[in-house]
């Protein structure tokens, strides 16, 4: 019987921390089943053809802002370090799809870095493009899945403690970085054990400034 059923069946019985305990399973359980068919409607989406990215120009480091916000349940156990200047070049994207592209890799970091370690995330310029890396201090990735782990379904050999997964988030991560015309590669820290997911967008030739755009509008 899941946790739904027994809350259903005994809660009357149950004092009020079980019952809390069993909600809070039920909730996450629903959490997770809702991403999963999220991803797979994603997936579907990019295998099809039918992504059409809804473009607009902002800034990198909003967008990081609310991918932790919304994974903050995820990440919760873990520290969070950023280093996102806050005068890298605005970028021409579809908010939504980077946003779940970085959830995603934040989720894959959350799940293979042990509790109370360090999940970075750090952007700079280089040669015309944002870059922007998501590190972890798990126990990286096997040589033999550093080229198949953007693979559809393909899931990294697991320890028993790393929790469940569906083998599609780092696919549609890749799937909407490359629909946006940028790139995203995997690979070993090289300081300490972990992973390194590096997402590559060019910078546009031309950048609206809003500033003046702001000001135009206050007057």
């Amino acid at each position: 019987m899941g946790a739904a059923g027994t809350l259903r069946e005994f809660a009357p019985a149950l004092p009020e921390k079980d019952r809390a305990d069993l909600l809070a399973t039920v909730l996450n359980e629903s959490e997770r089943l809702n991403r999963f068919i999220a991803n797979l409607l994603d997936m579907t989406k990019i295998e099809s053809g039918a992504m059409e990215p809804n473009y607009a120009f902002h800034y990198v480091g909003d967008i990081v802002g609310s991918a932790l916000n919304r994974a903050s349940k995820i990440t919760g156990e873990h520290r969070i370090e950023t280093d996102i200047p806050p005068d890298l070049p605005m970028l021409r994207l579809d908010p939504v799809l980077f946003e779940q592209a970085l959830f995603n890799l934040l989720d894959n970091a959350a799940k293979y870095a042990p509790p109370g370690s360090i999940i970075r995330l750090q952007g700079w310029v280089d040669n015309g493009s944002v870059i922007l890396q998501v590190m972890d201090e798990g126990p990286g990735i096997p040589p033999g899945d550093v080229e198949r782990i953007f693979d559809t379904f393909y899931r990294v050999r697991k320890r028993d403690q790393v929790r469940a997964g569906t083998g599609l988030g780092l696919s549609i991560s890749r799937g909407f970085i490359e629909a946006m015309g940028g790139t995203i590669s995997a690979a070993n820290r090289t300081d300490r054990p972990g992973a390194i997911f590096t997402i590559r967008m060019p910078v546009p030739e031309e950048i609206p400034d809003l500033a003046v755009a702001k000001t135009d509008d206050a007057a």
